[in-house]
């Protein structure tokens, strides 16, 4: 199963990067994330892993993840299973950002290996896909709203400074 999602942020990336990459600034737009642990000795980087608690429905979820692609402001990829995935299953995640100028153009994409699952579970497929576009679709308008909130507040503060001086 893929997602592919596409935007347009109103704000360079370094200001949408830290959204994506910062733990506690994640929460901002993705609200069913509880935390994310590092478990790992690393630096944020490639190879790190973390613990992830994530809400879904009523219940708390723990993930295990790994980062596989980590090149601020540009690339980051992970990798995370266990929670309500059937056993073996991963998903990985990629948020790739290209700066335009004035906008950032934010592509994420996932995939989650569904060869091994059973036939059942293989025939609920098509509705988890429907349910996974809406929920990611909202997480990235979240992310879109959040950066762009931020990057007008940043130029409000400093229209303020420059006028103070």
């Amino acid at each position: 199963m893929h997602i592919k999602y596409r935007l347009e942020v109103r704000c360079p990336p370094d200001q949408v990067w830290p959204l994506i990459d910062d733990i506690e600034r994640q929460r901002q737009w993705m609200t069913t994330l509880v935390d994310i642990t590092s478990t790992s000795e690393l630096p944020r980087a490639v190879g790190s892993t973390f613990d992830m608690r994530v809400r879904e429905g009523r219940r708390i979820s723990h993930y295990e993840g790994r980062i596989n692609a980590y090149d601020p402001p540009r690339h980051l990829g992970v990798s995370f299973w266990g929670g309500r995935f059937a056993p073996g299953m991963v998903m990985r995640v990629d948020y790739r950002l290209a700066n335009q100028g004035e906008t950032t153009r934010l592509e994420y994409y996932a995939e989650i290996d569904t060869e091994a699952l059973p036939a059942q579970v293989k025939l609920a497929m098509p509705l988890a896909r429907v349910f996974t576009f809406f929920q990611v679709r909202y997480f990235m308008r979240n992310l879109k709203r959040v950066a762009e909130a931020s990057a007008r507040n940043t130029t409000r503060q400093l229209e303020s400074a420059g006028r103070a001086h």
